[in-house]
């Protein structure tokens, strides 16, 4: 497709009006999907409710299917998949499992890029229909099952003047994103990671016991579901989440910049990061490919810098002040196009990010690996060259800055540090597999010389079946492994996945 001058400056305009993140929309839309139920039971679970389908069942692959979320489906077969309608249905599912000797891989809402809850053999227990939500108002606390998604929650705490670091992808379920750490929208301000905004949960354990973990009451549980993600021992039914006070005010200013001048682009993002910008200010850089490119333009000319700093506010004034020192700084010069003091609701963020309109196909097929790095700097610029070379226009490279990460000593997350990068694969077709791999195998040596850990929801172990195992320190690993024992000593639920 040909660009006159006039409708590139177009495309461009509006591809910086939708922010970095909006970009990535384009790039990786969430489709939900979703089997039709079974109405019949199986009745050999005693005392439970909800729908079981066996492998031998005729829709047995369009549920195997809908436990995933995109296209590049795992060829890994659970021997049945039970869907829970609710607390008493998950105790008798995982008794039944013990009984029987059937391994438990837990599923939310299927959203892990891994598809984790995807294994062979054994049951896989299905959470994602028990949605309810409850809102405390005076005490600022959200009660919430396992099924609830990013924009349910999004909107309840909204209505009572609240907010909740949730997914920048609306139908992501909250279970399993903070429960795996969770970097949502404005982390800054909520210390980071959503993980940390957990106050208790209740937890089904391999013995089919109900346990209430929090600070005083089984706090080593407490601690394990702070960060511990796809490998937890147990079954969590319920979280009570720390809510905090609803932004008044949301600006966004947007930077398009050529690849080649990257290295400036970066240094300045440090520089802002690091001395200057407000908590409260979420800043993204992501490496992406020119919507605008010439045709006949090289692949690897065809890429760019997309720079986008979040400011939440409590006025109006307050957001367009924080978002100052990104405005005045050298960014605009860099620009090949630039949209400053955009304002946005929470629900505008959603619809310029992740809009639920966009065609589920973008995202066909979808891998993911990361470093938590203190040197964005450097990983961004030793990942530059080899970006250039990525087999899909969809590929991106995603840098989050600034997370104001401490130390938790009641949580298991571990992996400390100012920054996340994470690649991403995206392609069409399944004869495209072995080369999109191939690019994001590549990627992880580049990134590995700045690594502080790992984000564990969004690595891909068919590299490195020990790539889970890194996500945390020794010390918290130690101490899961313990824990594991100790709950879980026949191995009821699946251990991390590992491939190779």
């Amino acid at each position: 497709m040909k660009y006159s001058n006039s409708s590139r400056r177009r495309v461009l305009k509006q591809f910086a009006s939708m922010t970095a993140l909006g970009a990535v929309s384009l790039l990786r839309s969430p489709g939900v999907l979703s089997a039709t139920p079974d109405k019949a039971k199986d009745k050999k679970i005693d005392n439970f409710s909800g729908n079981v389908v066996h492998r031998q069942d005729g829709n047995y692959e369009e549920w195997r299917q809908s436990m995933h979320w995109h296209h590049s489906k795992p060829s890994r077969y659970p021997d049945s998949i039970v869907q829970a309608h609710s607390e008493k249905d998950v105790i008798a599912a995982v008794k039944h499992a013990a009984h029987h000797g059937l391994k438990i891989s837990v599923h939310n809402t299927g959203h892990n890029a891994m598809g984790s809850s995807l294994r062979n053999g054994g049951m896989l227990l299905d959470v994602g229909s028990m949605a309810e939500i409850e809102i405390d108002e005076n005490k600022q606390i959200a009660s919430i099952q396992p099924g609830v998604r990013s924009i349910q929650l999004m909107a309840a705490a909204r209505s009572k003047g609240l907010s909740f670091p949730t997914p920048h992808c609306p139908t992501v379920g909250l279970s399993g994103f903070t429960m795996g750490g969770g970097q949502g929208w404005n982390w800054g301000s909520n210390e980071g990671m959503a993980c940390f905004s957990i106050l208790a949960a209740d937890i089904v354990t391999a013995d089919g016991q109900l346990r209430h973990a929090s600070a005083d009451e089984n706090p080593d549980l407490y601690w394990a579901v702070r960060g511990a993600g796809p490998g937890f021992f147990g079954v969590v039914t319920r979280l009570w989440l720390k809510l905090h006070p609803l932004p008044k005010a949301i600006h966004a200013s947007n930077y398009i910049i050529p690849l080649d001048k990257l290295d400036e682009t970066t240094a300045i993002s440090d520089q802002l990061v690091n001395n200057s910008l407000d908590k409260r200010v979420e800043f993204i850089n992501l490496l992406a490919h020119s919507p605008v490119a010439p045709a006949g333009t090289r692949a690897e000319d065809a890429k760019i810098c997309f720079v986008t700093a979040f400011a939440f506010g409590d006025s109006e004034e307050e957001s367009i002040d924080l978002l100052a020192p990104v405005t005045t700084s050298k960014l605009g010069k860099l620009s090949l196009h630039k949209e400053e003091k955009l304002a946005f609701s929470y629900e505008g963020l959603f619809n310029k990010y992740f809009s639920l309109q966009v065609p589920a196909g973008m995202m066909a097929r979808y891998k993911v690996d990361n470093v938590m790095t203190d040197e964005p700097a450097k990983v961004l610029h030793d990942l530059a060259d080899h970006f250039r070379k990525a087999p899909s226009h969809h590929a991106h490279v995603l840098s989050a800055m600034g997370l104001n990460l401490k130390h938790h000593d009641d949580a298991c997350f571990s992996s400390i540090a100012t920054t996340y990068v994470g690649c991403y694969a995206i392609w069409d077709d399944e004869k495209d597999d072995d080369a999109n791999y191939k690019w994001l195998g590549d990627c992880i040596p580049l990134m590995e010389p700045y690594n502080k850990g790992h984000y564990v929801n969004e690595v891909e172990p068919r590299f490195n079946p020990n790539r889970l195992r890194e996500c945390f320190s020794s010390e918290a690993w130690a101490r899961l492994e313990q824990l594991r024992s100790k709950y879980d000593p026949k191995g009821v639920f699946h251990h991390y996945l590992r491939e190779s």
